[in-house]
């Protein structure tokens, strides 16, 4: 398969379809490839929010997988440019891939192909989670980024620390996606010393209505103390096929209905691109090991109407026989 032939399928997603050969055609021909990817991706960053509004960019998202699974580093600042467009542009370049993958994306390419050292350049991450400006669910996936980079050896427990540390003071005192991601990566990283700062957001109001109480928040906090534990639901592995990676997506299989699903808060999502099987919540919302149960409809209290029978007692449907022995078998 030639170069144009792959740019030419991965540019026109057909729904119900992976465009299986064209990846692996695009992974037997990475080094004349990366230079293509890395132009389309500066010309659709160059123009921002003026995208035309039938334009195709179904290529932005093959791209996206394609650079992390080369762990082309190069391809960091561009990524960064785009992500951090507004939030109705980001959505739809990216669709899922902001809740879904965006931090696995972001940390193979930091990390690089030959990168041995622990002490990572994170200033580009961090000037994006601190940028107000910036799509609140991607400064959500840059920290959940860090905490991947952490739990792969190459920021220290240390450094990650002082840093979230340092948030809780230095973001805007306004809530949005970007504190759940704190508290959120604050418990995957098992930073219970960092309790009573969680605990002032809570009362600051700065976390989503669907958030835990102080109880739960405890519980979570202290689960695994100085050790990054990620919940079983979510990835922290390194992209490394995209094929692999892409597989399980509803919209590339047909063997389930392929409809879209529909995103509850269209500001956030507004899905034009591929989604993956499992359910989606919006991207405002909380991973689920940190929602509370869901509370069950109050009922009335139950009012005995009759006296309570024994089991030893006389059965009262008047057969002489014990309880035990009659109706309340």
């Amino acid at each position: 398969m030639t170069i144009a032939e792959i740019i030419k399928q991965l540019s026109n997603h057909v729904d119900g379809e992976l465009p299986s050969q064209s990846l692996i055609a695009a992974s037997e021909q990475r080094e004349e490839l990366i230079p293509i990817l890395l132009n389309y991706l500066e010309t659709i960053a160059n123009q921002g929010d003026d995208l035309v509004e039938n334009q195709r960019v179904d290529l932005v998202f093959f791209a996206f997988y394609l650079l992390a699974q080369f762990r082309h580093q190069q391809a960091l600042p561009v990524m960064l440019r785009i992500v951090s467009a507004s939030p109705s542009t980001v959505n739809r370049l990216l669709g899922f891939v902001v809740s879904e993958s965006l931090p696995r994306i972001l940390a193979s390419v930091m990390i690089g192909e030959e990168n041995s050292s622990c002490d990572i350049d994170i200033e580009p991450l961090q000037q994006l989670i601190e940028n107000r400006g910036v799509h609140p669910r991607v400064r959500f996936s840059a920290l959940t980024c860090l905490t991947i980079l952490s739990v792969h050896g190459y920021l220290s427990r240390e450094r990650l620390f002082a840093y979230f540390q340092r948030l809780f003071t230095e973001l805007e005192q306004e809530g949005n996606a970007v504190w759940d991601g704190l508290v959120h990566n604050c418990i995957i990283a098992g930073f219970s010393e960092l309790e009573a700062s969680v605990t002032q957001a809570i009362e600051d109001q700065l976390l989503s209505d669907s958030f835990v109480g102080r109880e739960r928040l405890g519980i979570l906090l202290l689960a695994h103390p100085g050790e990054i534990q990620f919940p079983p639901y979510e990835r922290s592995d390194l992209i490394d096929d995209c094929v692999a990676e892409l597989q399980g997506w509803a919209s590339f299989s047909k063997s389930e209905p392929v409809e879209k699903p529909v995103a509850p808060v269209a500001e956030i999502q507004k899905v034009a691109r591929p989604w993956p099987a499992k359910e989606q919540q919006s991207p405002e919302h909380l991973p689920r090991s940190l929602l509370p149960t869901p509370a069950r409809n109050k009922q009335a209290p139950v009012v005995r109407e009759n006296p309570k029978v024994g089991r030893n007692d006389p059965c009262p449907c008047g057969s002489g026989r014990k309880y035990k022995k009659c109706c309340g078998q």
